[in-house]
Formats: structure tokens, C-alpha cells, sequence
């Protein structure tokens, strides 16, 4: 039983067994349901900003904003890089609020957050300028280490 469900032969706090739920098993979630719950946790925070910034860049009108950004801050071919931004955040979000391809869309959307510190942010200073991006930043580098995790539409395949 270490590391596994308990016998009901074998009561609550001896050898390691849990107190028991109605249905026999232990109250406390497996670490696996935790772990699972935190990585999808961490996954629906940076999905849902990316979705929206996307959408706005891409469909509500916000990528002539993006492009002026971009030619401010001497981006290459803002009016591509914009329409390409916009695509990576919104195609991002939902991966990320999938479990889809999570990896290789947090390394990018990492890269891009970077990016965003260094050229746009860090001019404006670091304390009140850059800590959303450093966020966004940091959990993308987590994602991109630990993957989707089990409540994702490949977590259900593993």
C-alpha cells in the first residue's frame, strides 16, 4: 500500500493509511488530482490573457496600436510581427486553455514576453513597468518545463 490506496482492513493513521472517506477512500486527494488541479491552475491565468490580447491584436481592432508600438520600439516589420503576435497569443491561449501543444507554445509566447520586457518595459524602469511580463514570463518558462498535466485534453491519453 505505500504509495497506493490502502486495504480497508487496515485503519486510519497506521502505516501510512489516511483517514477514510463514506465511499472508503482517503479524504485527502491523491498528489496526483493536486498536482493535476495546480498545473491546470497554472495554465488558465496566462490562457485567458493571451486569448484576449490575441483576440483584441487580431479581431477587436488593436493591431494598428500594435503596429505603432512596434515601429516605437524598433521592432523588424511591425505590420507582419503584429499580425504574427497577435496569431502566437490567441493560437497560444488556446492551447494553453486546452492542454494542447503546451510546451512549444509557452517557449514561444516566453520568448515574445522577453522580448516585450527588454524592448518596451526596462525603458520605462522595472518596478511598475515590467512585472505583469515577468509573470507571464515565468509561468510560460514553468509551462514549458512541466507540460499541460493530466486535466488537458493529452493529459487524458497518459
Amino acid at each position: 500500500h505505500p504509495g497506493g490506496e490502502c486495504p480497508a482492513s487496515i485503519p486510519a493513521g497506521i502505516g501510512g493509511c489516511t483517514e477514510r472517506g463514506a465511499r472508503g477512500g482517503p479524504i485527502v486527494p491523491p498528489a496526483r488530482m493536486v498536482e493535476a488541479v495546480g498545473l491546470l491552475l497554472l495554465r488558465l491565468g496566462p490562457a485567458i490573457v493571451f486569448l484576449v490580447q490575441g483576440y483584441l491584436k487580431v479581431f477587436g481592432g488593436h493591431h494598428d496600436r500594435t503596429v505603432a508600438l512596434f515601429l516605437t520600439v524598433n521592432i523588424p516589420f511591425p505590420e507582419v510581427t503584429a499580425w504574427f503576435i497577435g496569431g502566437l497569443e490567441l493560437a497560444g491561449g488556446l492551447a494553453f486553455l486546452l492542454g494542447l501543444l503546451v510546451r512549444p507554445f509557452a517557449i514561444l509566447l516566453a520568448i515574445e514576453m522577453a522580448v516585450a520586457i527588454y524592448k518596451v518595459r526596462l525603458p520605462q524602469g522595472f518596478l511598475g513597468a515590467s512585472e505583469y511580463e515577468m509573470v507571464l514570463l515565468l509561468t510560460c518558462l514553468a509551462m514549458s518545463l512541466l507540460g499541460p498535466g493530466r486535466l488537458s485534453v493529452i493529459g487524458r491519453a497518459h
